[in-house]
């Protein structure tokens, strides 16, 4: 899978590349929202990790971005106040999300769900 993981914080952006990488996917890397809308604009991905506060785009912004250009593409919200999902599903259409602090096995089974 070709996935894109968009966090501001360097230490999930680590622990989730390294297990991806670890299971054969392909991964793009981005610490901003605009870095993210390039690489969503110039890319295809099968799966999105993306954080809800983030510098220049919010999470929020880049999911209405990524289903625009690939409806198909799984999104993944990684918040830390997990009382809005209800919100994300609703507003964008966001397909998971994972509270922090991320936990390996909650990762782990929304990859195996989409691979």
């Amino acid at each position: 899978m070709r996935v894109l993981i968009a966090d501001d914080d360097k230490d999930i952006i680590e622990f989730l590349q390294d297990f991806l990488e670890k299971r054969g996917h392909f991964i793009d890397v981005a610490f901003d929202g605009s870095k993210a809308s390039d690489l969503i604009k110039e890319n295809s991905y099968d799966l999105v990790f993306l954080d809800h506060n983030m510098p220049e785009l919010t999470g929020l912004e880049l999911a209405k971005l990524v289903k625009k250009n690939n409806p198909k593409t799984k999104t993944v919200m990684i918040t830390g106040y997990p009382s809005m999902k209800d919100f994300f599903a609703k507003s964008v259409g966001i397909d998971e999300y994972i509270s922090k602090p991320c936990r390996l096995e909650d990762i782990k089974n929304i990859v195996d769900k989409y691979s």
